[in-house]
């Protein structure tokens, strides 16, 4: 029953990703209706959260999480990020701080890990080279992503996301061969590289225990 339910809201939630892709159509870009990914995607996300976490985890967890799947398929397509699921993410993190999901110690030093110290990184380095590693729309991804991870996990995230930035950069250098000023969207290691530190720190929660600041 659980887990009809929670597959049910996957799906749900999914879907509306979706529609709100396709209806903000950012550069035109719009999911192919008759894929399935997001919704999927979804599905599996609420299950295992649901499964696996109590309710105000799990109903956090699937909430950023969908709204990062989305934001990673607006911006591997378009290089940008949807401020409207920016918004989304911001206000289901503050619900949870306001419930006590999320501890205030946590929030405030992951957003400070998450968004203040890259944008530090990504000013000194226009000072210093004149391009900008990041875009604004990374840094508002990171205050939600850090906000909600705390800023251990956040940190981790960041060191996760570049090596995988950097080895699909690598990856598609030999392939088609090398360009400096070639760029890739971070959202989508960003995305992935979160998911998967909070989920690694549910499984293994003595090695992340002495990280994590609460």
């Amino acid at each position: 029953m659980v887990v009809g339910l929670s597959l049910v809201a996957g799906l749900a939630t999914g879907f509306l990703i979706k529609r709100s892709i396709n209806y903000l159509s950012i550069d035109g870009y719009k999911v192919d209706n008759k894929s399935f990914f997001l919704e999927m995607f979804c599905g599996f996300i609420w299950v295992w959260a649901i499964n696996s976490l109590n309710i105000q985890n799990a109903l956090v967890f699937a909430g950023i999480s969908s709204i990062l799947i989305g934001i990673a398929f607006v911006d591997l397509n378009t290089f940008q990020i949807p401020y409207e699921f920016v918004i989304a993410g911001v206000l289901i993190v503050l619900i949870a701080l306001l419930g006590e999901v999320i501890p205030v110690s946590s929030f405030l030093w992951g957003i400070l890990v998450g968004a203040v110290v890259p944008l530090i990184i990504m000013g000194g380095m226009w000072m210093i080279t004149k391009r900008q590693g990041m875009g604004f729309g990374d840094i508002q991804l990171g205050f939600v992503l850090g906000a909600w991870l705390g800023p251990m996990r956040m940190a981790l995230t960041l060191f996760t996301a570049s090596v995988l930035s950097l080895t699909m950069w690598i990856a598609v250098s030999f392939m088609k061969g090398f360009d400096k000023d070639r760029a890739l969207p971070f959202a989508p290691f960003l995305a992935v590289s979160g998911i998967g530190v909070f989920v690694g720190s549910v499984y293994y929660p003595g090695i992340f225990h002495l990280l994590i600041l609460k």
